[in-house]
């Protein structure tokens, strides 16, 4: 069996031989809570891998708050942006809760990105799906509709959670995703105020879509999210500023795509479609 090392080098499509070259220069890192991974216009050495926990990159404010931009979660690369355009980071990085990374030296990426092919297809898949995220972002701060944000940034993080494991032979629909950050930090995300994002998941936890807990939030049915998220990049016309109703109405609409083995009594009548 492979060392966990060598999976997550395998897991990027690495060449047995550049795993075997690569595994004696990985280091592996722990962190706290608000610790600073990389600080923003410093020099990208590594890349970083999220063994547990989440990262966000982050612009620092001057008020002395860090806005989050993006959020890396377990099984995530973050820091490739730099490393391929040879620029300073744009982004501080910084752990919204404990944790743990595996850091890829510089000159192991540059080879790689040289030498193996499939490591460059599996980088192009990801900067795609990450330029896809960035592109909602921007998208919802156009719109305006804090409902929408709020339902749109919670999808991120299972979009995230269904990169990773989508992969697995375990069917994913049933799966749940916990998120194990203040509401604060994921209003912040959202870019919404810490009052509007509670009235909304208030709505969101009744109807069955999430649960609420002390320092975090646990989302229900992963498949749900994703094809939530998949149906709102696919509408022909864009709605600008949905309802938290509406919203979840859309959200019973994607969820009865999952057919018979969806989570029972997991949708509150009020918003199943007719």
């Amino acid at each position: 069996m492979p060392t966990y090392d060598q999976q997550v080098l395998k897991n990027i499509r690495f060449s047995q031989t550049q795993i075997i070259s690569s595994v004696p220069q990985l280091s592996l890192m722990s962190l706290d809570e608000t610790d600073v991974i990389l600080e923003k216009n410093c020099a990208v050495q590594h890349w970083h891998h999220v063994v547990s926990g989440y990262v966000a990159a982050t612009v620092p404010l001057l008020t002395g708050r860090r806005l989050p931009v993006h959020v890396y979660g377990q099984g995530e690369w973050f820091g490739e942006q730099a490393l391929l355009t040879k620029q300073p980071s744009h982004f501080e990085f910084a752990c919204l809760t404990p944790v743990e990374l595996v850091s890829l030296p510089k000159k192991c990426f540059d080879a790689a990105m040289s030498e193996n092919s499939n490591f460059v297809c599996f980088l192009a898949e990801l900067l795609a799906f990450r330029a896809q995220q960035y592109s909602d972002l921007l998208g919802l701060m156009h719109l305006g509709s804090t409902p929408l944000q709020v339902v749109m940034g919670l999808a991120h993080f299972a979009e995230a959670q269904h990169r990773k494991t989508n992969a697995s032979s375990a069917p994913p629909l049933c799966c749940t995703v916990d998120v194990p950050i203040s509401q604060n930090k994921i209003a912040d995300f959202c870019g919404v105020s810490r009052t509007l994002f509670s009235e909304y998941i208030q709505h969101l936890a009744l109807a069955g879509w999430l649960e609420l807990r002390y320092g975090g939030i646990e989302l229900r049915s992963l498949e749900t999210w994703c094809i939530f998220a998949r149906k709102q990049r696919e509408q022909p016309l864009v709605k600008g500023r949905p309802t938290i109703v509406e919203l979840m109405k859309e959200m019973a609409i994607a969820h009865e795509e999952l057919g018979p083995y969806r989570f029972p009594n997991l949708i509150d009548n009020r918003f199943v479609s007719n």
